[in-house]
Parts: C-alpha cells; sequence; structure tokens
C-alpha cells in the first residue's frame, strides 16, 4: 500500500446519514461480498455517525460491484482541483513514431491507497447487515480519482517518457521491441 493516506476535507456539517437501499433478491450476495471485504481488510465495522446507502450493482460478466451512494458526501467534501490527464495530449504522444504499445488495467487499484484514520468514519456506509467503513480508498468520493492519479503519476514519473497512466490504466509505448520489454520492465518494477 502507499504510504499516502486519502484525507477527506469537509465544510462544517451535520454527518449525513441514510437508510439502506433495499435489495431483497441480493442480500445473499451482498453479505458475501461484505465478508469477503472484512476478510480483506479493506472495510471494518463501524460505529460512525455517516452512513451512506450501499447496493449492487450488476456488472458485464453477471457478477456484483459494491457500490455506496456518497451523494451527500460528496456535496459537503472540498473539491481536490488536481487535474486529471488531458486526452487530446495522451493522444498526440502516442502518435509520435510508437510501434510497440502495451496497455493494462491495475485491479481493485483504489484498494492500494489508505484512508487517513480521521476520515475512515466518513466512509461509513449502511447495508441490511449493519454499518461498516473502508479502510482503504473507496470508489464513488468525489476526490477518489485525483488522489489515485495523484499516487500513480508520482509511482511512475521514471517511466513518463514512455508511458502514460490514467487513473487505473496504463500505456506503455515505444519504439522498438527491446525497448519495449526493458520499458515494460521499468513500469512493473515501479508498481
Amino acid at each position: 500500500r502507499t504510504p499516502i493516506p486519502h484525507v477527506i476535507n469537509t465544510i462544517p456539517h451535520s454527518p449525513p446519514a441514510s437508510r439502506a437501499y433495499p435489495q431483497p433478491d441480493r442480500e445473499e450476495v451482498m453479505y458475501e461480498l461484505i465478508q469477503e471485504f472484512l476478510k480483506a481488510g479493506l472495510i471494518s465495522e463501524s460505529h460512525s455517525p455517516y452512513a451512506a446507502p450501499a447496493m449492487l450493482i450488476k456488472k458485464k460478466d453477471n457478477s456484483f460491484r459494491l457500490v455506496v451512494d456518497y451523494k451527500k458526501l460528496n456535496a459537503i467534501t472540498i473539491k481536490d482541483s488536481s487535474p486529471l490527464p488531458n486526452m487530446e495530449d495522451t493522444i498526440f504522444k502516442l502518435g509520435k513514431g510508437f510501434v510497440y504499445f502495451s496497455k493494462f488495467d491495475l485491479k481493485s487499484g483504489f484498494y492500494q491507497i489508505p484512508i487517513n484514520e480521521n476520515d475512515k468514519e466518513k466512509t461509513a456506509f449502511i447495508t441490511p447487515f449493519g454499518l461498516y467503513q473502508f479502510n482503504v480508498l473507496p470508489m464513488g468520493l468525489r476526490n477518489s480519482p485525483p488522489t489515485f492519479q495523484k499516487v500513480m503519476t508520482e509511482t511512475l514519473k521514471a517511466c513518463r517518457p514512455f508511458s502514460l497512466v490514467y487513473l487505473d490504466d496504463i500505456i506503455v509505448f515505444s519504439k522498438s521491441f527491446s525497448d519495449h520489454l526493458n520499458h515494460l520492465a521499468h513500469v512493473f518494477s515501479a508498481l
């Protein structure tokens, strides 16, 4: 895990709390996911005054993703204005005579970033089985993307001449096959 914890800066407020979203046909799947997350240390049981509703969304492969509706928390979160990469610049850079490309997606990348200890309670989410909070950066928080982008940009800064990173997607590009193998080794080493 990265040593840089994600901080959730908010304006003065009363902790937003909501009820659990009913999804009776998916409760068993949600329970299993919660148990997996607890076992992996991604979440902990919580006694937070915050409570965002959690739900399951079906993915393309028919498995489910746990999604938390942080709409109320995001409304009181101070925006991190750090920029995300510009796609036009990315396309321009890739069009400069490179012939070898590799693209990969980091699995559960956000979960590699810890939440600041004092802010974990703000990530609390409610389910039919109780209240839980994240120990790691969840998707759905207002500033999750800029935090993750900053971490990835810093992690791969030495690889910048031959790689591009956009959140959890990385492209490695080279002009020769031997350079490409070398560039891939550098990126994997940095990760």
